[in-house]
């Protein structure tokens, strides 16, 4: 039993190379006939449900993998983005910061934070969380250009464009004067 799951979970790898996300999820469907204690199949089958965009779905199997394996951190990422993808924002917030205890200088995490901060208005957390993923990827293009936003948010334009521009190369610098090409 245990070699079959095993295998059925390499068949579905390589047709999820291959974007083939629906005999993937066949191939793993076969896995819960066979075992219900099975972490990968379930993060497998969360991760499809979330690219189909299945949101209720993906939850659901995102969620059976962390009761079976709470610190593996792509399991746990992968719910905080659905949830915060269902607007389920406070559930989100709770597994981004799980991402972050399990690995500190999560990129994704700490921007997924960041984001949910700005939406809902708490810019000092938000521009607390952007300047981290800053610290260790200063060309994060996502963090740039949402902490950019968030600058311009707080009438600070000059330094918000400048984080703007180093990711969309359109807005240039000339000594004081800001030209937009």
């Amino acid at each position: 039993m245990v070699d079959e799951i095993k295998s059925n979970i390499d068949k579905s790898k390589e047709f999820l190379k291959n974007k083939d996300f629906s005999s993937a999820e066949l191939i793993l469907l076969k896995n819960l006939e066979l075992s219900n204690e099975s972490f990968e199949t379930f993060f497998l089958l969360g991760t499809i449900a979330g690219i189909k965009k299945n949101l209720d779905k993906a939850e659901t199997f995102l969620k059976k993998a962390q009761n079976l394996n709470s610190n593996h951190v792509n399991s746990v990422l992968n719910l905080a983005i659905i949830q915060k993808k269902m607007n389920k924002k406070n559930d989100s917030i709770d597994n981004f910061k799980k991402v972050i205890e399990l690995d500190r200088d999560n990129l994704e995490g700490l921007c997924g934070l960041a984001q949910i901060f700005e939406e809902e208005g708490n810019f000092y957390m938000a521009e607390t969380y952007f300047k981290k993923v800053l610290e260790i990827d200063s060309n994060h293009h996502i963090a740039n250009h949402s902490y950019g936003k968030l600058l311009l948010k707080l009438n600070q334009h000059i330094k918000g464009l400048k984080f703007i521009e180093k990711v969309s190369g359109i807005i240039r610098f000339n000594k004081d004067t800001l030209k937009i090409l």
